[in-house]
C-alpha cells in the first residue's frame, strides 16, 4: 500500500515580500528548497507467528526529524544533514544535524534516509535531515524527516506464492494457467472443475469449481499428493484460501468446503465416497452458516458432529478465510479476515449423528474428545455438496496449507 509522507519537520516563518527580497539576493543559488527522502521496501517474512492478527496491528515508529539552528554570525555553507538511522521494533532512527555559523547563504537539510524494515514487519522508521543555519538574518535549511520504509507484508501474512515465495508447506496461486498434476489429484463426480482468469483475487488465474445442482451428491476437489513430512507430522494444521463464495450455493444444506484427514482403522468400507473410510476435521456451509466439526466414515453408522455459527458465508466477493484443524483435543477454528467467526469443540456441538448431542464439556465421541481423526494425511479443497439445490461456481485463489497459521495478504 502507498507510504503517506510525514509532514515538513520545520516551516519558514518569514514574510512573504521579506523572504522574496532575500532569495533575489542570494543570486544564483536562490532559496533552496526542503529535502525529501523516501524509504525501502521491506521484505516478506515467509511464516507466521503463532497469532498473526496481533503482529499485524505493530507497526514501528517514526524517528524524530533535525531541528533548524537559530542564524548564525557568518561563516561557511552548512554540510548535508545526515541521514536517520535504521528503524528498530520499538521506533524509527533519529536524523543527525549539521550548522555552520553563518556568512554564506542557507543551505538546505540532508535527505533523510528511511528506516529499514524490522523483522516485525510494518513500516520502518522515519529517518530526519540534517538542518543548518543562514548568514545574519538568513534562512536555515529546512529539513524535512524522511519518509518511513514502505512496509512489505507483516510477519503474520505471507505473500502470494508467485511473488515472493511460497509462505507455507503446501501453496497453490494457480499461476501457471493449469493444475499441477505433480501436486494436486483432481476428484470429480458430475462437478468440473478449471483454472481461469476472469475472476481472480490475485494476479491472473484462479480456480473456478462448478456444483451442478443436479444429483444426489456432487463433488469437485483438489487433493494433495506427495504432502510433506512436516504437514503429517503433528496433530494441528492450518489452510488459508481466498474464496468467492457464490450466493447460489446458500440454497444448499451442505458443502464442504476444506479438509484434512486420514484413513481410519475401523473395519467398515461403506462410508460415503469419494473418502468411504476417512476421519476428518472439515470447514463447510450449512444454509450459508459456517459448519465445522469432524467425521468418522471408517466405522457403522458413520459418526458426524459438527457446529453452525450464526455468522453467514460472505456471498459474491472475495474474502480471506483461514482455518485451524486440531486432533489433539479435536477442535476446528474459523477465520475471516482475520477475525474468528466459527469454532468446534466439546463445549460447542449442535449436530451429532448417531447422537445423543454431547453436554458442553463432555466427551466427543467414544470417551473422548481427542485423536478421534488419528493424524493428517490427507488435505483438500473445492466442495463436496451433500444435498445440491442450485448450480452454482466456487472460485478459491492463493491457498496455502502449513503448520503455522499463514495470515491473509492485502484484500483484493
Amino acid at each position: 500500500m502507498p507510504v503517506t509522507p510525514w509532514p515538513p519537520a520545520l516551516r519558514i516563518a518569514t514574510p512573504a515580500l521579506t523572504l522574496g527580497l532575500l532569495c533575489a539576493s542570494l543570486g544564483p543559488l536562490g532559496c533552496a528548497a526542503k529535502g525529501t527522502s523516501s524509504g525501502g521496501d521491506g521484505s516478506v517474512d515467509r511464516h507466521a507467528d503463532a497469532d498473526p492478527v496481533a503482529d499485524a496491528s505493530e507497526m514501528d515508529r517514526p524517528g524524530d526529524g533535525g531541528g533548524d539552528t537559530p542564524a548564525g554570525t557568518g561563516g561557511a555553507v552548512g554540510p548535508r544533514g545526515s541521514g536517520g538511522s535504521t528503524g528498530t521494533p520499538d521506533g524509527g532512527g533519529t536524523g543527525g544535524s549539521a550548522a555552520s555559523t553563518g556568512g554564506a547563504p542557507a543551505s538546505t537539510g540532508g535527505n533523510g534516509s528511511g528506516g529499514a524494515m524490522t523483522a516485525s514487519g510494518g513500516r520502518g522508521g522515519a529517518g530526519a535531515g540534517g538542518s543548518v543555519a543562514g548568514a545574519a538574518g538568513g534562512i536555515g535549511g529546512a529539513a524535512t524527516a524522511g519518509a518511513g520504509g514502505h512496509g512489505g507484508f507483516s510477519s503474520s501474512g505471507g505473500a502470494p506464492s508467485g511473488a515472493g515465495g511460497c509462505p507455507g508447506l503446501i501453496c497453490e496461486d494457480f499461476e501457471s494457467g493449469a493444475v499441477d498434476a505433480n501436486k494436486w489429484d483432481t476428484v470429480i463426480k458430475t462437478g468440473t472443475m478449471a483454472i481461469q482468469s476472469q475472476q481472480v483475487a490475485h494476479g491472473k488465474y484462479a480456480a473456478r469449481f462448478t456444483g451442478v445442482g443436479a444429483q444426489s451428491d456432487d463433488w469437485a476437489l483438489l487433493v494433495a499428493k506427495s504432502v510433506p513430512a512436516a504437514l503429517k507430522a503433528g496433530s494441528t494444521v492450518f489452510g488459508r484460501a481466498y474464496v468467492y463464495f457464490p450466493a447460489e450455493a446458500t440454497s444448499s444444506i451442505h458443502i464442504q468446503l476444506a479438509f484434512a484427514g486420514k484413513n481410519g482403522m475401523g473395519t467398515s468400507s461403506t462410508g460415503p465416497a469419494p473418502f468411504p473410510k476417512l476421519r476428518y476435521l472439515e470447514i463447510a456451509s450449512y444454509s450459508g452458516v459456517w459448519q465445522q466439526g469432524f467425521d468418522l466414515l471408517d466405522i457403522s453408522p458413520s459418526v458426524e458432529e459438527v457446529s453452525y455459527s450464526k455468522n453467514h458465508l460472505p456471498t459474491n466477493k472475495w474474502v480471506c478465510v483461514e482455518w485451524q484443524l486440531n486432533d489433539a483435543p479435536d477442535a476446528v477454528t474459523v477465520w475471516l479476515a482475520g477475525a474468528q467467526v466459527a469454532t468446534f469443540d466439546n463445549t460447542n456441538v449442535s449436530y451429532a449423528s448417531p447422537g445423543p448431542i454431547p453436554k458442553p464439556g463432555a466427551p466427543l465421541y467414544d470417551g473422548s474428545s481427542s485423536g478421534l481423526v488419528g493424524g493428517f494425511d490427507t488435505f483438500g479443497f473445492g466442495f463436496h455438496d451433500w444435498h445440491p439445490q442450485k448450480a452454482f461456481d466456487l472460485y478459491y485463489d492463493d491457498v496455502v496449507l502449513d503448520v503455522k497459521r499463514p495470515g491473509c495478504l492485502d484484500q483484493p
